[in-house]
């Protein structure tokens, strides 16, 4: 199965990936753009991951997989907004800290990696290795997806941990004493953890290439751009955050020339000290429950992010209410929700017509 030529899945692909140049290199311009999706529903009913026998089930997974994809992008492709088709392997997040250490365990439809940094001899046997299990096992599904995509071309991504994430995936919970316990353990740590990701990124990077001049991650990027979570952020202080983790993100990003993180509302008061990462163009921001939703204080937030690009969940009716605090005056991405394809196309013709 290879897809079709992109153009007829996002026929306004020049007009999306300007509007991503301009955010970037002409800031100035107040830019709102809009993500509109369908719910995602499987065509093909997609096996839970914790019944693959992972030796003889990946490529018939895989391939279910692409099909559902190519079903929702034929469904979605006179949604005209600033989405960009970009599919992803998902065999849950384990493999972001197994290609280091440790054994996955898979549930119906994710996966996480046991904690191996037990005590703190266990850090000095960690390791980076083309041969491990998870390495491998990324860069063939890796390669398997990409001999039916790139023909399309439709863009593969792969995201990573920040070195905090990485962290606490391999020490645990552990990881939020140590900081005031072993800082100079957790240092050491952190730096491990910021040259195993730029490691391990690069040979993704290597594998996967760019698209149209730059990356693609749902919107397009800045060539080689590293994507990484920032996820346990949200659950330190801002000031642990400044004075003991953002060093170490910067070094990734150094690494790769620009950086995109994707972070939690719950953590919303970490932003100002995220956003203040360089060479940075954008911050992605999943809502939590029972924490406030993060259009519920969206002048707040946009006032203390220094200017950086968010991508923030919204309903339409958000979007109307709250537009006049954005229009003209911040850079912002909208990834919004519509039950069917007239409710997409009519928040963008929305917002379009507000340009």
């Amino acid at each position: 199965m290879i897809y079709r030529d992109i153009r007829y899945y996002k026929p306004n692909l020049e007009r999306v990936i300007q509007r991503y140049q301009d955010l970037y290199d002409h800031p100035e311009k107040k830019q709102t753009l809009i993500y509109a999706m369908l719910p995602f529903q499987n065509k093909f009913p997609v096996p839970p991951l914790n019944t693959l026998d992972l030796e003889k089930d990946t490529e018939s997974y895989l391939d279910i997989s692409l099909k559902n994809y190519e079903h929702y992008l034929e469904m979605s492709r006179t949604i005209e907004d600033d989405l960009i088709p970009t599919y992803g392997v998902n065999f849950g997040t384990g493999e972001y800290s197994a290609f280091v250490a440790g054994d996955i365990v898979f549930t119906e439809d994710t996966s996480w990696a046991n904690t191996v940094i037990n005590d703190w001899d266990d850090f000095e046997k960690l390791r980076l290795s083309e041969d491990n299990r998870w390495v491998v096992f990324m860069e063939e599904t890796l390669k398997y997806v990409l001999q039916y995509t790139h023909e399309g071309p439709i863009p593969v991504v792969r995201g990573f941990y920040s070195p905090l994430d990485l962290a606490h995936a391999l020490r645990g919970e552990a990881i939020f004493t140590d900081m005031y316990d072993s800082p100079q353990k957790v240092a050491a740590l952190l730096d491990f953890c910021a040259d195993a990701i730029i490691w391990l990124a690069k040979r993704m990077h290597r594998l996967i290439g760019t698209y149209w001049g730059g990356s693609v991650a749902g919107g397009w990027l800045k060539p080689g751009t590293i994507c990484m979570s920032e996820d346990i952020a949200c659950l330190i202080s801002p000031r642990a955050y400044a004075k003991q983790v953002r060093h170490y993100t910067q070094k990734v990003i150094d690494a790769f020339g620009s950086g995109q993180i994707h972070t939690h509302s719950l953590g919303i008061r970490t932003l100002p000290e995220i956003t203040k990462l360089d060479h940075l163009l954008g911050v992605q921001i999943a809502e939590d429950p029972n924490t406030p939703r993060t259009m519920s204080k969206l002048q707040e937030i946009l006032e203390k992010t220094n200017g950086i690009p968010l991508t923030i969940t919204a309903t339409p009716d958000e979007i109307k209410e709250n537009f006049d605090v954005v229009a003209g005056k911040y850079n912002v991405v909208f990834g919004s929700a519509g039950e069917s394809v007239e409710e997409c196309e009519e928040i963008v013709r929305w917002i379009r017509e507000r340009e």
